[in-house]
């Protein structure tokens, strides 16, 4: 029995150290404000109209997290190593817009630029070939640090 509860004791100290240093791991790279004046799809999720915050944290592999948080909708996007751009300096997102929809087709940030693919239904398809594209850029408000 006393060995079941050092074992325990153990196996929890070790768990806590693991949760510790993953959490120490991540890096604050940049954070930043936008707002969406219409509901805006971004990869698979809609966000709706209003204020949001963006943090990309480094982790410790070869990619980042990007985390948008909204007063409604928070969601995490995986940025890999290969969208680092030592060109970019600006901060935008750039929206494509097709009548009422909107879809976020990229993003730049100084240091980083991310395409997306936006998935898009069949119906969306076909009203989408029927009213011609524009684009928006909405602006990103970074965070010196």
């Amino acid at each position: 029995m006393r060995f079941l509860s050092r074992v325990f004791v153990v196996a929890v100290s070790l768990l806590a150290i693991g949760l510790v240093s993953s959490s120490v791991g991540a890096k604050t790279l940049l954070v930043g404000t936008f707002r969406l004046d219409h509901p805006t799809q971004w990869k698979n999720a809609i966000l709706p109209a209003g204020d949001y915050t963006i943090k990309l944290a480094g982790t410790q592999t070869d990619t980042n997290l990007l985390t948008v948080r909204g007063a409604k909708k928070t969601m995490d996007i995986m940025i890999f190593a290969q969208s680092a751009c030592e060109t970019c300096r600006s901060s935008a997102l750039k929206v494509a817009v097709q009548g009422e929809n909107r879809a976020v087709t990229s993003l730049d940030l100084p240091g980083f630029h991310v395409d997306f693919n936006a998935r898009q239904s069949t119906a969306q398809r076909e009203e989408s070939s029927k009213v011609p594209a524009s684009m928006e850029q909405v602006a990103v408000h970074v965070n010196p640090n």
